[in-house]
């Protein structure tokens, strides 16, 4: 009985130290780079041209999400997979690392011109690859600033950038999205939604009340 534990213990042994070996060794996370994991109807490899142009900007609109927390909002939107210019298939943010939303407040001028404000972060995807993460605006934190033209670094959680131009003297309370954009730093190239385009995909103002 005693060499019958005996060696059901090195069996054991052996099953956890090569099991180990192979959880350590391999890929933890292969689905989170596999584009053929997206699912079809956000998959727009088969499509080039204007046809990936619009197809795109659409999923990135149709997927936008809003999220409020008694510390700020989150923005997050949609995600899919697109074949670059060099016939490779690719998720969005394997080319695009940033992301940058551009909102104009809504009722308030100064000297003729719209105060702007620009989110910019990193663009990386949730779980199920379908969606771009959202950035995360930290309302209350900026109000408790005063107002001015200028940029806040935000580092809790995913690193946020906010930046600020033609800022009345009290915090405006109503933003309208008006442009995003997908940013590749390395290739100086850039994915744009503008104003006209956001509107009619979306098929209302996004409004982001403070």
């Amino acid at each position: 009985m005693r060499k019958f534990y005996g060696v059901f213990s090195l069996f054991v042994l052996c099953f956890v130290a090569g099991y180990s070996v192979i959880y350590c060794t391999s890929d933890q996370t292969p689905v989170n780079r596999d584009p053929a994991a997206v699912r079809n109807n956000f998959d727009f490899s088969h499509l080039n041209g204007e046809k990936l142009h619009e197809a795109v900007k659409q999923r990135l609109l149709t997927g936008l999400e809003l999220r409020k927390t008694p510390a700020g909002a989150g923005i997050g939107l949609g995600h899919f997979v697109f074949v670059d210019d060099r016939g490779q298939k690719k998720l969005a943010c394997q080319e695009f690392g940033k992301v940058s939303l551009s909102f104009e407040a809504e009722g308030v001028s100064v000297a003729g011109e719209k105060p702007v404000m620009e989110i910019e972060g990193r663009c990386e995807y949730s779980s199920d690859m379908t969606k771009i993460s959202p950035l995360f605006v930290p309302i209350a934190k900026i109000l408790g600033e005063r107002p001015g033209d200028g940029e806040f670094q935000f580092n809790e959680g995913a690193p946020v950038t906010i930046r600020f131009s033609n800022l009345p003297e009290e915090w405006p309370r109503t933003w309208l999205l008006k442009s995003v954009k997908l940013l590749n730093e390395k290739a100086s190239e850039a994915l744009v939604v503008e104003s006209d385009e956001v509107a009619r995909h979306l098929g209302h103002p996004m409004v982001l009340s403070w």
